[in-house]
């Protein structure tokens, strides 16, 4: 869906400096994925969203989407659907009226109920007749990702931090929705800090610094679980051995970690304290964890 080979792209800093924003950036995103692009603020994510659309011409390198050269109002753009990092709406629309807006600006024709059917999922049918000036900035993103939903034959939806600002149960119902739109044949890109959010969904994952990506691999290749540790948690005692090492106490609990052949010890520490253990699993490799590695080979 989306291939990027030795992509440059540079900014003027003042007079004469320039500040790179991406530099020897490879990319590929395969129909099917839910890919996520992960990196610190000024890694280069947004720019490489901003290259896929075309809204940015590269310094150097090739991009091609869906195996053509896209640029602004190029055909491509009815099967595409993108949601910026920091949408800027017209504020004297209302929630109702920006929605017929910007599905006219796709030139499609909203199936029957389908704005009212979104509107209602992300909770905003009861602020239809407001103008988007008085809407809060939770409501904004949610009618940013109304429209990014409208069109329902998109094969390909790029998101840049889509989740910003939303509320638990909304980001849950956006969630489904994204799996929902990947069942009926979707590619999905998105940017996001949230990792965990990333974890749930996504198949793959690129790990961007300095402009380049540093990490990409499936998913399931980069998280799991080690043989070696085990991560507990228990009721809190004064004479915790030596074998537990502690990564958080409280009044009530102490969570740690025990080396596997110390497990049996562990267990009969417990049995013979009658101390009840809250957690006791093999310690999972999270995504944070390999973010964080990541970051820390880089530095």
């Amino acid at each position: 869906m989306i291939k990027a080979r030795g992509v440059s792209v540079s900014y003027r800093t003042g007079l004469t400096g320039r500040f790179r924003a991406l530099e020897g950036f490879d990319f590929s995103l395969e129909k099917g994925d839910i890919f996520g692009l992960l990196g610190h603020n000024g890694a280069g994510k947004s720019t490489a969203m901003y290259c896929f659309l075309g809204l940015i011409k590269p310094d150097a390198g090739m991009v091609r989407v869906m195996g053509e050269e896209i640029s602004p109002g190029c055909r491509l753009f009815g099967k595409i659907s993108y949601l910026p990092e920091e949408a800027h709406y017209h504020a004297y629309l209302t929630v109702e009226e920006s929605v017929r807006y910007y599905s006219g600006l796709y030139g499609m024709n909203l199936p029957a109920g389908r704005g009212e059917d979104l509107l209602r999922r992300f909770g905003l049918w009861d602020f239809r007749k407001m103008k988007l000036s008085h809407c809060s900035k939770g409501m904004k993103q949610k009618v940013g990702i109304v429209q990014a939903l409208l069109n329902e034959s998109a094969e390909l939806v790029l998101l840049d931090e889509p989740t910003r600002g939303l509320d638990p149960s909304t980001t849950r119902d956006f969630r489904d929705c994204l799996l929902e739109l990947n069942r009926r044949g979707a590619t999905i890109l998105l940017n996001s800090h949230i990792l965990s959010e990333v974890e749930m969904v996504c198949n793959r994952i690129a790990i961007m610094s300095k402009g380049r990506v540093i990490v990409q691999d499936e998913l399931n290749r980069l998280v799991g679980v080690r043989e070696d540790m085990y991560e507990v948690e228990f009721e809190a005692r004064s004479d915790v051995p030596e074998f537990v090492k502690e990564s958080m106490r409280t009044s009530s609990t102490v969570r740690g970690q025990v080396e596997t052949p110390d497990l049996r010890a562990f267990l009969d520490y417990a049995e013979r304290g009658g101390i009840r253990i809250y957690q006791c699993a093999l310690k999972r490799i999270s995504l944070e964890d390999v973010f964080s590695k990541a970051m820390e080979g880089e530095r």
